[in-house]
């Protein structure tokens, strides 16, 4: 029943609003959603492994153990709700169902290390994990722009949804 409203009050709040440049992510249609099961994603730092976790992306894994914050984005670029802090060998949940209802439109992975740069998730690779098994694993990796530039960034690579990336190499 919650469900039900919360989605008609979405539906209702958004036609109120009309055309929106970035319109917020909507994780009505998905698996966990439509079931009424929780809409998580466990969030698993691998910045210290060196192995195993670059598949959907282009870049080349590599350890650099480091401190991930994992934060939900509205369209502004401010945060949704609370942020995870993920320390290197540890995972944390986050509770995608709270940041749609405060309008999340990406989730953004930052490292504490200098030199590494963000990566975004998309909107499109949110809702494939929630459709699949709502897990994820963030990495340090890289990739050569020429034969002299290296850029370092975080990426992520999901067992559930069978997503990655960044798969442009741009930090966003």
């Amino acid at each position: 029943m919650k469900r039900l409203i919360a989605s008609a009050s979405f539906v209702f709040a958004s036609s109120l609003l009309g055309p929106v440049a970035s319109a917020a992510c909507d994780i009505t249609q998905t698996k966990c959603w439509v079931n009424g099961g929780n809409c998580n994603i466990k969030f698993k730092n691998r910045t210290g492994d060196s192995g195993g976790s670059d598949g959907s992306s282009n870049l080349n894994q590599s350890s650099s153990a480091q401190t991930v914050t994992v934060k939900a984005r509205k369209a502004s670029k401010d945060k949704a709700g609370n942020k995870l802090t993920i320390i290197a060998g540890t995972s944390n949940t986050m509770n995608i169902e709270k940041k749609a209802k405060k309008e999340f439109v990406d989730i953004q992975l930052s490292p504490s290390v200098s030199g590494v740069n963000s990566t975004v998730m998309s909107c499109e690779d949110v809702q494939a994990v929630l459709d699949g098994n709502g897990t994820c694993k963030v990495f340090h990796g890289y990739v050569s722009n020429s034969s002299t530039k290296v850029e370092r960034y975080l990426g992520y690579q999901c067992d559930g949804g069978n997503v990655g990336g960044p798969n442009d190499a741009t930090a966003r």
